[in-house]
Parts: C-alpha cells; sequence; structure tokens
C-alpha cells in the first residue's frame, strides 16, 4: 500500500500540474473562437475568375462580410485540375483566416496522380452548391437535340471539339463517360477554368462545351447557348425544356458541387463559428437572390453529414476512373 501510494504520488502531481495547462489552453481557444474573426479571411478558390466557383465564393465572401464586418478576401489559385489550390488551403496555418472553396478534382485529381491533395486533408464546414452537368452548343449551331449533336460526332469522329475546365476535372470525366457510353471521340479542349471553357464557346473556339447551369444559365436564357442535354435525375426547375440524357438512352447522372472547408487540423470552436457564420449567410437575402439569378443550386449541408457523402463520391469516382483508364 505505501509502494504504491509513493509511485502514485509523482502521476498525480503531473496530473496536477497539467491540467490547469489543458484548462487554460481550451479557455484560450474559447477566447479566440468568440472573437473569430478578428481580421479579413481568404476563401481560396482553384479556379479561374468567371466561373461558377468563383461567383459562389465571392457571393458568400460579400455576405459573410456584411455579417461579421471583417473583409472575406478572394483569392483565385487556377491550374492542375484544381490542385494547386487544394493544396494551398490544406497547408494553410489551421486557424480559420483561410478557407477553401473545395470541389469534386480534389478526389479526382489524386485518384488520376495530378497533386497529393486528398479530400481528407480538410475539415467541411458545409457544402454550399450542388449542381448537375449540361451539354451546351451556340445557339446558332445545327444542332437542336442531343441526338444529332452525337450523330455529327459519330459522322465525324475525334473532329467535334468540346471544351472542358481543365483536364482530369469533372467536365472533362463527363465528356469522356459520354465517349464510352457512345462509342464516340471527341476532340476534348481544356481550358483552366469553367469560366473560361464558356468563353472558348462563346468565341466559337469549340463546338460545344460541358458545364453546369449556374456557367450558362444567362447565356441559354439570353439567347446566345442552348442546353441539348442535362446528366441528371430530372430536368432542371429553371430548364425544365431540355431533356436528361437518360431520357435520351444515355445512363449518366454528373454534377459538382462547391463546399467550405478549412485545414484538417483547425480547432474545433473555429469551425463552430464558421457553420454558425454559414447558417446566416445562407439566410442573407442578397446571397439568396445571386443563386436564383444565377440559376444555382443553394444548398447548406452540414460538413459533418457531407464528408458522408464524400466517402460515396471518392469510391464511385475511384471506381470510374479505373474503368476508364485515367487512374495513375
Amino acid at each position: 500500500m505505501h509502494t504504491f501510494a509513493c509511485a502514485a504520488a509523482p502521476i498525480l502531481m503531473v496530473l496536477g500540474r497539467a491540467l490547469p495547462g489543458v484548462a487554460m489552453l481550451l479557455t484560450v481557444q474559447a477566447s479566440l473562437a468568440a472573437d473569430y474573426p478578428s481580421r479579413p479571411v481568404e476563401i481560396v478558390v482553384p479556379w479561374a475568375v468567371g466561373g461558377s466557383s468563383d461567383a459562389v465564393a465571392r457571393a458568400f465572401a460579400d455576405a459573410a462580410t456584411r455579417h461579421t464586418g471583417q473583409s472575406f478576401v478572394i483569392v483565385n489559385r487556377p491550374g492542375a485540375s484544381g490542385s494547386i489550390g487544394h493544396r494551398e488551403g490544406a497547408s494553410a496555418r489551421p486557424d480559420g483566416y483561410k478557407l477553401t472553396l473545395v470541389t469534386p478534382e480534389v478526389s479526382l485529381a489524386s485518384l488520376q496522380g495530378i497533386g497529393k491533395t486528398r479530400w481528407q486533408d480538410f475539415n467541411y464546414v458545409a457544402r454550399i452548391n450542388a449542381d448537375p452537368i449540361a451539354l451546351i452548343v451556340k445557339a446558332e449551331s445545327p444542332w437542336s437535340t442531343l441526338e444529332q449533336f452525337l450523330d455529327h460526332a459519330r459522322v465525324h469522329p475525334g473532329e467535334v471539339a468540346i471544351s472542358n475546365s481543365g483536364i482530369g476535372a469533372a467536365y472533362h470525366l463527363a465528356a469522356i463517360a459520354v465517349e464510352n457510353r457512345t462509342g464516340l471521340s471527341f476532340n476534348n479542349v481544356p481550358y483552366i477554368g469553367a469560366g473560361p471553357a464558356v468563353v472558348g464557346l462563346l468565341a466559337g473556339q469549340v463546338d460545344a462545351t460541358l458545364a453546369t447551369t449556374g456557367e450558362v444559365g444567362a447565356h441559354v436564357k439570353g439567347g446566345k447557348l442552348r442546353m441539348l442535354a442535362v446528366m441528371a435525375e430530372q430536368r432542371p426547375r429553371d430548364f425544365d425544356q431540355v431533356p436528361t440524357f437518360r431520357e435520351r438512352g444515355i445512363d449518366l447522372q454528373l454534377g459538382t458541387w462547391r463546399a467550405l472547408a478549412v485545414p484538417k487540423a483547425t480547432p474545433a470552436e473555429i469551425v463552430a463559428s464558421l457553420k454558425r457564420l454559414t447558417d446566416k449567410v445562407n439566410q442573407d437575402s442578397g446571397y439568396r437572390d445571386f443563386f436564383a439569378r444565377q440559376y444555382l443550386g443553394r444548398m447548406n449541408e452540414d460538413g459533418d453529414r457531407f464528408r458522408l457523402t464524400l466517402e460515396r463520391e471518392h469510391a464511385f469516382y475511384a471506381d470510374t476512373v479505373r474503368k476508364l483508364g485515367l487512374g495513375k
């Protein structure tokens, strides 16, 4: 008994010294979270200016600035199918002052050997947007239906130019999936983002593009572009005259999303503060009006729940990349 007490005493003393330190650390973290944000916050966008990812990030930044009084600043880091921006965001100081607008390419790029950042390198605040991918052509093109476009591609194998947001990105994968399902071949032309890819179509540099309603909705409504089909389970609410690929006998459902995330080691108190801010932003009338005007799908899916979606999606992409022979 005496021996046990003597051996235990140093342990109790160590614990006695350690516990106040732990309490102090927790107090400091709680204080920092209460004051957050106390200076400008950066949001890294892994894509170029002009695309929907950039637009979504700027809409969030504007609303967050209104609600916090601190500036939320967009930092565009395009290139390497989103890998440059995703890497910068994942490796940032985990203090809540550098967020990342993560996109599906965080999985797609790593699966194809483009960059090393993985989806697991982030702590997710919320998924704030999701949209299906559509096939779009210029309004004055000779194709009014998906069937006409595919028939032309069948007669001219490898000649029909389709722009995408970058090699290995979701829109590129969508084009390859169409090729795989139809036995056709396209001339897939990579740009540095969806915005530039749409500009390439408008300028007549390519015959078509694959993008979401958010990237092309205004141009379609304005009569400059024509949406031939959408890779969704149902027709889009704002474009209910556009058929799904499944309706035309091609069972494809692919889309993109945008989620706010922070480095994995970010304190839980900061993540919780960001979730509360995201809830406020999602109720902001200007923010909601932006999504409606731009034909974008607005959502506010909690980051913990979204991780389950990411796990399933990563498994789907891994299988797709393998079947298409794109894995490294």
